[in-house]
């Protein structure tokens, strides 16, 4: 019996095939959208619909930004949007639902755990912050920066997320939200001083599910769908919150090799290094609130969002017990003072 998700799939390929001749399967993906590597005798394609939502002004500004990496040398690749038998760079099926069609790029995920594949996470990064400092795209951004809480999901609003908050500080996690609550405080009185660090076009969500690696080499780094200007480091920020989340034994063992990587490429001022333990700690904070608005939104189980609460606490101890040794390993890499 073919599912409702097998027709949306075929309705959706059928504007970038008039023959039907394809194959679509699962595989491993990220946990925002859904994705299928489309098998035609013509190549391999991955096919991404949006989950998250069916506003075009943020598909046209990821491809836009898409388009003009293509004409940038780098040592991987990134992804190459396939145009529409109409010329379009994405697809709308009569449900709503928005769709993109990419170019097979060859390669595995990336370990989290791996010391090999963080040094070489971080040369990628390097690469892909200078080359999207060059890159100027004529509209309007599609996503505001990280410290903007609220704008980061629609359904969280500022006055939603503080009842939230309330309802939660009389649960079972109760520390865990006072501590997000005391975070979210110093992080509103410190928007001023955030604001005055380097900004550029980031990708805002270089995890190593959006890595792909042929042994020790990047070949390709995935999934621009939150692209946006914002803190110059950020990126590094989001990849060294995952190894903390996931690995705090190793956290910051495989922090001091992607450092080495990724300072390579890019030269972090002092007062970037000295924020970075507070941008790690943004990145867990707004991780709860888009899955929170997801929770609302009905894509995702609402029980869910406890994970996210607890790792949000995690690595906020982790920050306590660590930040000065952290710092110190910043600040030999750049030869700060």
């Amino acid at each position: 019996m073919t599912s409702e998700l097998d027709l949306l799939i075929n309705e959706l390929l059928a504007h970038y095939f008039e023959d039907g001749q394809w194959r679509t399967e699962a595989k491993e993906s990220g946990v925002n959208n859904t994705t299928r590597f489309v098998y035609r005798a013509s190549g391999t394609y991955v096919l991404r619909i949006y989950d998250n939502h069916t506003d075009m002004n943020k598909i046209v500004y990821e491809t836009a930004v898409l388009q003009q990496l293509q004409r940038v040398k780098l040592s991987y690749q990134v992804p190459k949007p396939v145009a529409t038998m109409k010329g379009a760079s994405y697809a709308v099926a009569a449900s709503g639902k928005v769709a993109v069609l990419f170019e097979y790029i060859e390669g595995e995920r990336a370990e989290l755990a791996s010391l090999i594949h963080a040094e070489a996470v971080g040369r990628a990064m390097g690469e892909l912050t200078e080359a999207l400092a060059k890159v100027q795209v004529d509209m309007e951004a599609a996503y505001e920066p990280y410290y903007e809480l609220y704008e980061v999901h629609p359904l969280v609003t500022r006055d939603k997320l503080d009842n939230w908050l309330e309802e939660m500080a009389e649960g079972p996690l109760y520390a865990e939200i006072r501590l997000l609550r005391d975070a979210i405080d110093r992080l509103l009185d410190d928007i001023t001083s955030l604001c005055r660090l380097p900004v550029q076009l980031t990708h805002s969500d270089i995890v190593a599910s959006n890595v792909l690696v042929a042994s020790d080499r990047v070949t390709g780094i995935l999934d621009f769908e939150f692209v946006t200007p914002d803190l110059r480091a950020m990126d590094a920020a989001v990849y060294m919150c995952e190894l903390i989340r996931f690995y705090p034994e190793e956290g910051m063992e495989l922090a001091q090799a992607f450092i080495a990587g990724y300072g390579q490429s890019v030269r972090l001022e002092d007062d970037e290094i000295d924020t970075l333990p507070q941008l790690i700690l943004l990145r867990s904070m707004v991780l709860v609130i888009h899955f929170l608005g997801r929770c609302w939104d009905g894509i995702d189980a609402e029980q869910g969002i406890d994970r996210y609460i607890i790792s949000f606490a995690q690595v906020t101890v982790w920050l306590e017990q660590h930040e000065e040794e952290l710092l110190g390993l910043l600040r030999k890499q750049w030869e700060v003072s």
